[in-house]
């Protein structure tokens, strides 16, 4: 397991309370060995209570009053990103997280302004370092021409920063899969209050494997090579 690996590693400690000795965390082979890893190290935690189903109640509940939506439209099934309103999407999307003392998913750009943002990078990153190529090797330029393309990383987080504003998009498809990426972000918290069940814990690990690793989570199988199979360095 490379660095990837330490930092997914580190992560997970932090979220379930958790020390893995260095010793054991070199023998994490697959996605089942951390889970298994994990699960031996909650032995004082293990719990019947199902974290998921409660915070869907508490989501559902909150959303119903914040929003005045009857309590029986916010299902499973539904969209989040048309359950919460889109005005103002940011702030109210932010206020219903402090309001419920609660970390929530990032919001995203939406399909446009990601184009947009990818395009820039293309050009200013890949671009600008072929621009330094033909300058050295054509023109004679000093090698501190490939201080180009770092620039345009520059650029590009820049002007990622200047399009915070328009991140109002939902990434989760339903209700039921912002409730799971909800639960892996809070679940530190909440095995403190009344420990965990192995299911849950196989399913927040995943989650945290997937979202640092930028990988789709139906990618994230026990059988799975963590460097091999899902390429985490």
């Amino acid at each position: 397991m490379g660095l990837d690996g330490i930092e997914i590693v580190m992560k997970v400690e932090k979220t379930f309370a958790i020390k893995i000795p260095d010793q054991e965390a070199e023998k994490i082979i697959t996605v089942g060995d951390f889970h298994n890893a994990v699960w031996r190290h909650l032995s004082d935690k293990h719990s019947d209570k199902c974290h998921s189903q409660g915070l869907f109640y508490r989501l559902r509940k909150s959303i119903s009053e914040a929003y005045k939506l009857p309590i029986q439209n916010v299902e499973l099934n539904s969209s989040p990103n048309v359950i919460f309103p889109g005005y103002d999407r940011r702030k109210s999307y932010l206020q219903f997280a402090n309001t419920n003392n609660l970390e929530l998913p990032d919001l995203v750009l939406t399909p446009v302004w990601s184009r947009v943002l990818t395009t820039f990078g293309l050009l200013t990153i890949p671009g600008g370092f072929l621009l330094s190529i033909i300058l050295i090797n054509f023109f004679d330029y000093t090698k501190w021409t490939l201080l180009i393309p770092i620039t345009g990383i520059l650029f590009t987080i820049a002007v990622s920063n200047i399009l915070n504003p328009k991140r109002t998009i939902i990434k989760s498809k339903t209700i039921k899969d912002f409730t799971k990426e909800t639960l892996a972000l809070n679940y530190g918290r909440l095995i403190k209050e009344s420990g965990t069940n192995r299911q849950e814990m196989e399913s927040v690990i995943n989650h945290i494997i997937a979202k640092m690793a930028g990988l789709e989570l139906e990618e994230i199988m026990p059988e799975k090579k963590i460097c091999d199979d899902l390429g985490i360095d």
